[in-house]
């Protein structure tokens, strides 16, 4: 269950909806709605940002695939039990 609200891709700013955007490329699949992580780190640009080039750091090409570490981040979302 969120502890915070999830917003509405609509009611962020012109720039972080251009964000959300790209991320579609990014993630090379179309959302509905940004991925609730993605909505809950935009909603504070000083917090997000950083998250969000630490993410492309972590996923960026590298000695594992990135289906391999997008398999270990849903695992780890398994064990904390996280609800998406």
């Amino acid at each position: 269950m969120p502890t915070v609200r999830l917003r509405d891709a609509s009611e962020y700013p012109e720039a972080v909806r251009k964000m959300f955007e790209l991320s579609k490329e990014w993630f090379a699949h179309d959302f509905k709605q940004p991925p609730a992580m993605s909505r809950v780190m935009a909603w504070d640009p000083g917090f997000g940002a950083p998250h969000g080039r630490a993410m492309k750091r972590a996923m960026a090409p590298g000695e594992f695939s990135r289906g391999e570490k997008e398999m270990v981040a849903a695992v780890v979302s398994g064990v904390n039990a996280c609800h998406y």
